[in-house]
């Protein structure tokens, strides 16, 4: 009797954790907002822009670490 019970309790929590996790989470109708082509330029200027300043047209000799200056 306590065998078929515990079984019984068993085949039910799985079947629960079973059914929770294949759930499908409903569907959120907040859109993010759009943004805007001068902002996208504006963020990708910070994220890759240097210092204006710097002459980089000449460029610079790139070298090993482990080969000592000349």
């Amino acid at each position: 009797m306590l065998i078929g019970i515990s079984i019984g309790i068993a085949i039910s929590l799985c079947a629960g954790s079973a059914l929770w996790m294949l759930q499908q989470p409903s569907p959120v109708d907040e859109a993010p907002a759009p943004i805007s082509e001068r902002a996208r330029r504006e963020h990708a200027e910070r994220l890759f822009g240097g210092v204006p300043d710097r002459n980089v047209r000449g460029g610079q000799e790139m070298r090993p670490r482990w080969q000592p200056s000349s």
